[in-house]
């Protein structure tokens, strides 16, 4: 129904009225990594490096232009924006950004903001509850059963079916994270083969890595503007002075590696609370971008920046029906008639 409401408003020129209409918003787009393996795992964690080619090719060809976020925090801070801006935001700092945005970015001279959490960074470890719930889910095997003098208790459990399958992935990422850094991945090994794959070869691929302290080096030479991701992908609101010490060690952490002023942040999965901003604001950070859908206004507080977040099961239409505004204006419509 989306799809055919989408495709109807394209046709009858409405998503060329909504861009009009909201020339003066900028547009934040948010990406995470690229899924360069077989078959395909998440929707706004990892895109398809086509796909994410597809994209940039059409934003080259539309009437946006590709501004530098530290661009749009000075207009917003003027209380201007400049017609039909766009700006690129990558998270966490996934290999697959160096390997296939990167190249792509720099083909189309798009400039884009890469915010890097440095501990995955600094251990090069894999990211444990993400590899395993991507091997649960293209996993075929109607049975898990581990057999290893690693685990305490070995495993078996029925996972014929989807929500079995899912019961099982979160007692087997309960247990993960009650495990130290050597037994995570022992235990990630032991859950790999079991499920039938080859962990040796899905850790040389890099699919679940960070891109190393060298790689972000050169991402940064190659223009790349790197930012602040916090250093544990955590933000505690329950304990917002955290939050200082989180970005202090992210800070140090990539200060040495990279050029750009660190003074923009991401909130890791969106966390966030007024508690919060206010110890960034008063660390040297001038802004803040969330997982909330939305355009931004030159009235937006710069700590509560929207984004349109884009997946690999965004369609094209309904990518181009967030980037003209349309499906912005609707949901301003939808919430006037809520009150």
């Amino acid at each position: 129904m989306k799809q055919t409401i989408l495709f109807i408003a394209k046709i009858l020129g409405l998503f060329e009225i909504a861009s009009w209409l909201t020339r003066n918003r900028i547009r934040i787009l948010g990406y995470h990594g690229i899924w360069f393996l077989d078959d395909h795992f998440g929707n706004f964690l990892y895109m398809d490096p086509e796909k994410f080619h597809a994209r940039m090719s059409w934003l080259e060809q539309s009437k946006y232009s590709i501004i530098s976020l530290g661009k749009a925090v000075d207009d917003l801070r003027q209380r201007k924006t400049t017609p039909y801006s766009v700006v690129i935001t990558i998270d966490d700092g996934w290999y697959g950004t160096y390997k296939y945005m990167l190249p792509v970015l720099e083909q189309k001279s798009f400039p884009a903001t890469l915010y890097v959490y440095t501990e995955a960074v600094e251990s090069q470890k894999p990211l444990f509850h993400i590899l395993i719930s991507a091997i649960f889910q293209l996993s075929n095997k109607a049975i898990l059963k581990t057999d290893s003098v690693n685990m305490d208790s070995n495993i078996c459990v029925d996972i014929s079916s989807a929500s079995k399958k899912q019961e099982a992935l979160s007692h087997v990422l309960m247990k993960l994270h009650t495990l130290d850094s050597f037994q995570a991945e022992e235990f990630c090994r032991d859950i790999t083969v079991a499920l039938g794959f080859d962990y040796e070869s899905i850790l040389e691929s890099r699919q679940f890595g960070l891109m190393s302290f060298d790689e972000i080096q050169k991402a940064d030479q190659r223009g790349l503007d790197i930012q602040l991701h916090t250093h544990t992908h955590n933000v505690d609101i329950d304990a917002p002075e955290k939050i200082v010490d989180e970005i202090s060690i992210n800070r140090k952490k990539l200060e040495s590696y990279v050029t750009s002023s660190l003074v923009h942040f991401c909130y890791p999965s969106g966390v966030h609370s007024p508690e919060v901003r206010r110890y960034l604001k008063a660390n040297a950070v001038v802004s803040g971008t969330l997982c909330d859908t939305g355009l931004v206004t030159s009235e937006t507080n710069l700590f509560e920046l929207n984004r349109i977040l884009d997946g690999q099961q965004v369609s094209q239409l309904e990518f181009e029906g967030e980037m003209s505004g349309f499906l912005e204006l609707t949901r301003e419509i939808r919430n006037i008639f809520k009150r």
